[in-house]
Formats: structure tokens, sequence, C-alpha cells
């Protein structure tokens, strides 16, 4: 996972602005319909993405700036970065946990059997980083 791409859209005035939900929303979608793009550049808002992979990673910010983590498993290892899998009336986000193995070009993104839902107004930033194939289980989180 390269961390070289710093996009990072926080919301530092309000927390009731709708623009880092309408980010994952649309995250979510081009997730869904893996989009073909040739963009070269990576950004939040656009098709990230060729239909190799299917997933844009991203780190969530509390307005607060604490960075969300979360739990992985009953063991207590912990990841911060998350796979949107489904959003719910436009405003909660049921995020698949991301295991991140190695640094740089090198590192192995797996996703794992875990999720998490949250409520997408205590978000203040959201951080995206290079588009990868993850493995997804679609049946427990089809919309």
């Amino acid at each position: 996972m390269n961390n070289n791409t710093n996009n990072t859209f926080n919301n530092s005035d309000s927390c009731s602005c709708s623009y880092i939900k309408d980010t994952i929303i649309k995250i979510d979608r081009l997730q869904k319909d893996v989009v073909s793009d040739a963009a070269f550049c990576v950004s939040c808002e656009t098709s990230l993405y060729n239909s190799a992979n299917n997933t844009i990673p991203v780190r969530l910010t509390y307005c607060g700036g604490t960075v969300l983590e979360a739990v992985v498993g009953m063991n207590g290892d912990t990841t911060t970065y998350f796979r949107v899998e489904s959003v719910r009336c436009g405003q909660y986000a049921t995020l698949r946990l991301l295991s991140v193995e190695g640094t740089g070009e090198d590192a192995v993104v797996t996703g794992t059997n875990y999720t998490i839902t949250v409520d997408l107004d205590c978000i203040g930033a959201i951080q995206c980083f290079e588009p990868t194939t993850v493995e997804v289980c679609m049946a427990s989180t089809a919309a």
C-alpha cells in the first residue's frame, strides 16, 4: 500500500457536512461497479482502478481527530484500514476490516472476515489509498 498518496479530505468546519458521507457512498458504488478508468491520480472522488482491482482502501478519522481503529478477531490485533462494503440510509457504513502485511510497494492487503458499522455523522476525515484487489464475500453485505 503506497502511503505517498496522501488524499485526506477533512471536514474541520462541521461534522454535519455531507461531503465525507457522499465520498464514502461514491466509493461504495465504484467498488460495486468496478468501473474501469485510466485515471492516473489517486483520489477519493474518482474511479481509481481498472477491472483487476475492486477495493479502495480507506482510513477514517473521527471529528475529534482520532483515527478509527477496530479489533480484528479475538486475538487483539487492530487495523486502521477498511474497505467500504455498504452504506445504509445514507448515514451508516459497513466497513470490512483489512489486514496489511509489509510496507510500500511490497504491502499485501487482505480482507478479513470481520466488519464494523460506523455512523458517518461522526467521521471528520477520510484518506484513500491506491486501489487493490481484495477477496470479498458479497453475500453478507449486499444492499
